[in-house]
């Protein structure tokens, strides 16, 4: 499966028929996110994060609390960083950041997340559901770690990810109403999980496991 070159890219960017238009806004520059002779689109860092607070819960047990269902959102702490200021990710922390960038993705079209080479070096490694859908829509969010030995301060605005794009083969248009609402995160802008399994796959296991 060969991957869209950065030409091919800013073909998509511009394309006059709004079903192969692919949107990555706001692009700061698209000549240098887009590198001529290269293969991806960089995305860079938003002003939301989230940091993952000690659980109360003991261990993250989805099917634990009975007929409560488990409130993911308990564990983190969202923090706004506007421009011009930082936020430190500290030796073996965790954290999910958002996108600047706002993504849509054509029905025709699919796309892999890879952190920058640079950051990973250092120690960040930026990571997230790697494969992003087609019909995608929405901010990206990456789960940023620190696995080096030095605190880094990163800035809303910096690159830290890039994304390479793929075209699906036989694709038969939008997705479907029903393919929509199985998607946990397509066209939300929200970081935090909504849940660990999807709704069928949970209700079947809550069964088995309370038999």
């Amino acid at each position: 499966m060969s991957a869209l070159s950065s030409e091919a890219i800013r073909q998509r960017l511009n394309a006059e028929d709004l079903s192969k238009r692919l949107i990555v806004s706001p692009l700061l520059d698209e000549a240098s996110q887009a590198k001529p002779g290269q293969a991806a689109i960089d995305v860079r860092l938003g002003f939301d994060f989230g940091l993952v607070s000690p659980s109360r819960h003991g261990s993250i047990d989805e099917f634990g609390s009975g007929d409560t269902p488990l409130s993911l959102s308990t564990l983190y702490r969202k923090e706004f960083v506007p421009f011009g200021k930082n936020i430190v990710i500290h030796p073996h922390q965790f954290l999910l950041a958002q996108t600047l960038e706002y993504l849509r993705l054509p029905s025709d079209l699919m796309a892999y997340v890879v952190g920058r080479s640079t950051w990973g070096r250092l120690g960040l490694i930026v990571a997230t559901a790697v494969g992003i859908h087609p019909g995608f829509a929405g901010s990206l969010t990456l789960e940023l770690r620190n696995l080096g030995e030095t605190p880094l301060t990163l800035y809303p605005g910096q690159t830290v990810a890039q994304l390479f794009f793929h075209r699906v083969e036989n694709s038969k248009g939008e997705p479907s109403s029903e393919a929509a609402e199985h998607a946990q995160y397509t066209g939300t802008v929200d970081m935090v999980p909504r849940r660990l399994s999807d709704p069928l796959t949970a209700t079947k296991l809550r069964k088995l496991i309370s038999d």
